[in-house]
C-alpha cells in the first residue's frame, strides 16, 4: 500500500535533483525501499557540497564528517533547507512522523529525532549528528518487527547505548541478525580493551574489527559461577540468541541459571569436558559459528579418493566417520581429479572401522543451480549411486547448498530444489540431509525437507551463519581445514563436530536385499505409519516391534520360492503395477450405499501399492495376539523382485491399536478409535466380501495417518471419526 508520504518524498527527489546525471533516481510508488534510501543519501551529499561525480549511496566517512560540519549546528527552529527536506523524508521512509514535508526543522522534527534515539536505547538529547544521520539514511528497523523478539531488541538497544563508539546505530527490530552478531563480537573486544575502529593504537591493546580473530580469541577470559560484569552480560545474551537461558534475565551477573545454560550449550555442541564453565570455546562458539578452530573432532570430509595410506592417516589422528562423495570429480584442468566413492575405498575404511555418510554434490556453487527440475534429477543420481554402490536404505545422503544464499532468496531456490528431491530420495528408501549454512539448513529442516544437517559452519562470514543458531537437528559441524599425515599418507580434510544423530553406514548390503528394502521403502511413503518400520527391516525372518503413532506395528520379512498368491476374498492380486482383482468394484458398489468423501482416497491408497508392489499380492486379514489386548489388522505385502523372478518376499505387517498412548496423548480421539475398533471387527455371519472390505478399509485407516501428527490427522480429515462410524452404519445395514 502507498504511503503519501513517502510518495511526496519521492517526487521531491526526483525533481530536485533529477537532472544530475550521476544521481540515481528512485521510483514514485510510495513505498520505502532501498532505491529510495539511496537517493536521500546521495541528495544529501549533494547538499554537503561532494562532487558529482563522487556521489554513491553510501554513508560514508566524508558523508559523516560533513554532516557534522555543514548540518547539525544549524537544525535549530526555524531553519529551512533542502537538507531539512531529506531529513523530513527519511523520517517518513522510517515510519515516524516529523510532522511535515517543508523543508522547515521545527519542534515536531526534534520530537522525531527524539524518537529515534529513544528507539534505539538511548536517553535521547534530540541532535542529530552523523551517527544518528546514518541510521535515519538507512532502511534499518528500531521498532519490534512481526518475527522480533522482544528481549533480542533489549539486546540491541543495550549494545547501541554501551557500544556505539565500536559500530554506530543498530537495527533494534528485535531480529538476531548480522549486525547483531557482528555487535556482540565488538563488545567483547571492547571489553578485552580493545580501541574502537580507525583510532591508533601506540600501545599494543589492539584494534577492534567485529572479528572473532586470533586477538580476540587470546583474550576472551574464563567465567564462571557468582563473576559479574558486561563481560558476562554479553555471555547471557549470547546464550539467548543461540536458543538457550530463554528465561533468564539480562542482568550481567553469572548466576546457576547461567551455570545450566552454558553447560546446555555445551553439550549441545559436543564442547568437552561437558560443565558450567564458560570459556574460550563457549563464547567463541556463541558468537562465531566455525567456534574455537582449536579443538579436534573426530569427524571429517573430503574430496579425495582415499587410499589405504591416507586411511591410515584418519586411524593415528582418530577419526571415526568420514563424509565422502557419491559422484563426480573435483579441481579443474590438470587439478582435475575424481572424488566418487568405490567399493575398495570404503571395503578399505570398514576394515579400518570408520564409518561413512555420504555426500551428493554436482553443482550447487551458483544460487541458479537450485530448481524443482534439478532437484528430481539430483534425487534420483544420488540415489542410484547409492545402490549400486550398495549403501544400506535408510542412510542419511547430505545433498549441498554451497553457497551463501540470502535468507530472501531461500523460498524460489533451495526450497523448491528440496521440495522436490525429498520425495524422490524417501521414495528410493534414503533420508535427506541438508549441507549448508545454519539458515539454509534450518528452513530446510523447518520445511519438513530434510531430518538432519551438516553445517558449513567454516563460512564464518555467510550471511547465513552470522546472526543464525545452529540447527537442533544438526548431525554434523564442519569447523576448519587442513592437512594431515606426511608423505603417502597426507590428506587435507574438514574437520567435522559429531553430533551422534547420524552414525553414518559402516557396511554394504548386497543389491537384491536392497531392492527389496526399496520396495518396502515405497509402501511407507504410501502408508506414512509404516515409514520407519520399512526403514528398520533390515533382515530376513526376524520379528521385530516399532511404536508408530498410537500403534504397536510388529514386522516380519521372509523370502520363498511360493510365488503364488493363492485365492480368496482377502487377497487383492497386483500384476504389472495394477490390481487385477475385483475389490475396487466391490469396495465401490458398498460405498455407493451411501456417499463418502474419502472414497476415492482409499481406492487411490491401494492403486498407489500395487504401483509400488508391480507384481504380487496385498492379503489383509484380522488377527489377535496373546501379547496385545486389542484385535489387530495383519497385511502380507507379497512380491517378485526383478531381478528375482522365481522367489516371492513376504512383509508380514500386524498393527495394534496402544491404548495407553492413545490416552496419554489424544484423549479427545479416543471414542474414534473405538469405532475404528468395532469396525476391524469380523461380523459374524456377514458375507465374507463385507468383513474383507472392513479388514481393507480399517488397514488404510490406521496406516494412512502420518506417523507423528495423527491426532490432527483425525481431526482435520476426519479419516478415521466419520469413516469410522459411517462405515459401521453401512456394514450393519449390509447384514
Amino acid at each position: 500500500m502507498a504511503d503519501e508520504m513517502v510518495l511526496a518524498t519521492q517526487k521531491w527527489l526526483n525533481k530536485t535533483y533529477g537532472n544530475i546525471p550521476e544521481f540515481d533516481k528512485c521510483p514514485e510508488n510510495g513505498k520505502t525501499g532501498w532505491p529510495t534510501i539511496y537517493s536521500l543519501i546521495e541528495g544529501l551529499q549533494i547538499e554537503l557540497g561532494i562532487a558529482h561525480p563522487s556521489l554513491s549511496p553510501i554513508f560514508g566517512p566524508t558523508t559523516s564528517r560533513l554532516f557534522d560540519e555543514k548540518a547539525t549546528p544549524k537544525l535549530v527552529d526555524g531553519y529551512k533547507s533542502n537538507i531539512v527536506y531529506l531529513i523530513q523524508g527519511a523520517f517518513w521512509c522510517k515510519g515516524i512522523s516529523p510532522g511535515a514535508f517543508d523543508g522547515v526543522y521545527s519542534n515536531y522534527t526534534r520530537q522525531a529525532i527524539i524518537k529515534l534515539q529513544g528507539y534505539a536505547g538511548f536517553d535521547p538529547d534530540g541532535i542529530l549528528s552523523s551517527m544518528w544521520a546514518a541510521a535515519l539514511f538507512d532502511m534499518s528497523a528500531f521498532v519490534l518487527v512481526p518475527g522480533g523478539d522482544s528481549k533480542v531488541r533489549l539486546i540491541q538497544q543495550n549494545l547501541n547505548l554501551v557500544y556505539h563508539d565500536y559500530f554506530g546505530i543498530l537495527p533494534c527490530d528485535g531480529i538476531y541478525q548480522r549486525e547483531t552478531n557482528t555487535a556482540l563480537i565488538y563488545a567483547l573486544q571492547a571489553e578485552e580493551g580493545m580501541l574502537p575502529p580507525g583510532s591508533k593504537d601506540p600501545n599494543g591493546v589492539g584494534v577492534a574489527n567485529g572479528v572473532y580473530g586470533p586477538g580476540t580469541t587470546t583474550k576472551t577470559p574464563t567465567l564462571k559461577l557468582n563473576d559479574s560484569g558486561p563481560i558476562v552480560g554479553i555471555l547471557q545474551a549470547g546464550l539467548y540468541v543461540n536458543g538457550f537461558y530463554q528465561d533468564g534475565l539480562l542482568n550481567n551477573y553469572f548466576n546457576e541459571d547461567v551455570a545450566l545454560a552454558v553447560e546446555q550449550f555445551k553439550e549441545f555442541m559436543i564442547l568437552k569436558p561437558v560443565n558450567n564453565i564458560a570459556n574460550m570455546p563457549v563464547m567463541k562458539g556463541l558468537l562465531s559459528s566455525a567456534g574455537d578452530t582449536d579443538r579436534w573432532a573426530t569427524g571429517a570430509d573430503t574430496a579425495a579418493q582415499l587410499t589405504p595410506a591416507q586411511i591410515q592417516t584418519l586411524v593415528k589422528e582418530d577419526v571415526h566417520i568420514i563424509g565422502r562423495y557419491l559422484t563426480g570429480t573435483v579441481g579443474v584442468g590438470a587439478d582435475k581429479r575424481d572424488k566418487f566413492l568405490t567399493v575398495e575405498e570404503l571395503t578399505n575404511l570398514f576394515n579400518a572401522g570408520i564409518s561413512v555418510f555420504p555426500i551428493y554434490q554436482d553443482g550447487g556453487w551458483d544460487m541458479n543451480y537450485f530448481t524443482a527440475f534439478q532437484g528430481a534429477s539430483d534425487a534420483n543420481t544420488a540415489s542410484a549411486a547409492a545402490i549400486n554402490l550398495g549403501i544400506p536404505l535408510g542412510t542419511v545422503i547430505y545433498f549441498a547448498v554451497d553457497v551463501d544464499i540470502q535468507d530472501g532468496d531461500i523460498d524460489g531456490t533451495v526450497l523448491s530444489y528440496f521440495g522436490t528431491l525429498a520425495p524422490i530420495l524417501r521414495s528410493h528408501g534414503y533420508r535427506v540431509g541438508v549441507y549448508g549454512t545454519r539458515n539454509v539448513c534450518n528452513c530446510m529442516i523447518g520445511a519438513g525437507f530434510a531430518e538432519l544437517a551438516f553445517v558449513s559452519d567454516m563460512s564464518t562470514g555467510f550471511s547465513g551463519n552470522l546472526g543464525f543458531p545452529m540447527p537442533r537437528q544438526w548431525a554434523f559441524d564442519q569447523f576448519i581445514e587442513f592437512t594431515i599425515g606426511s608423505g603417502s599418507g597426507a590428506v587435507g580434510i574438514d574437520n567435522d563436530a559429531v553430533s551422534g544423530r547420524d552414525k553414518g553406514f559402516s557396511k554394504l548390503e548386497d543389491s537384491d536385499f536392497i531392492e527389496i528394502h526399496a520396495v518396502l521403502a515405497g509402501i511407507g511413503e504410501v502408508l506414512p505409519l509404516l515409514k520407519d518400520p520399512a526403514i528398520g527391516t533390515i533382515s530376513f525372518n526376524q520379528e521385530q516391534k516399532f511404536r508408530s503413532g498410537p500403534y504397536n506395528v510388529y514386522v516380519n520379512l521372509t523370502e520363498t520360492a511360493n510365488i503364488n498368491p493363492g485365492d480368496g476374498p482377502e487377497v487383492i492380486k497386483i500384476s504389472n503395477g495394477q490390481i487385477k482383482t475385483d475389490i475396487l468394484d466391490k469396495i465401490k458398489k458398498y460405498y455407493g450405499k451411501l456417499v463418502l468423501p474419502i472414497e476415492q482416497q482409499k481406492i487411490d491408497i491401494y492403486n498407489a501399492l500395487a504401483l509400488k508392489l508391480q507384481n504380487g499380492a496385498i492379503i489383509v486379514t484380522s488377527i489377535k495376539r496373546t501379547d496385545e489386548p486389542e484385535v489387530g489388522v495383519k497385511t502380507v505385502y507379497k512380491f517378485t523382485p526383478k531381478n528375482k523372478p522365481n522367489v516371492s518376499v513376504e512383509w508380514a505387517v500386524e498393527v495394534y491399536l496402544n491404548r495407553d498412548v492413545v490416552k496419554e496423548t489424544q484423549p479427545e480421539d479416543m471414542s474414534a478409535y473405538e469405532t475404528l475398533l468395532k469396525v476391524s471387527a469380523k461380523l459374524v455371519g456377514a458375507d465374507e466380501d463385507v468383513n474383507t472390505i472392513r479388514f481393507f478399509d480399517t488397514h488404510a485407516n490406521m496406516l494412512y495417518q502420518n506417523n507423528y501428527n495423527y491426532s490432527q490427522t483425525i481431526a482435520s480429515g476426519g479419516v478415521i471419526a466419520t469413516f469410522g462410524l459411517r462405515m459401521l452404519q453401512i456394514f450393519t445395514l449390509l447384514i
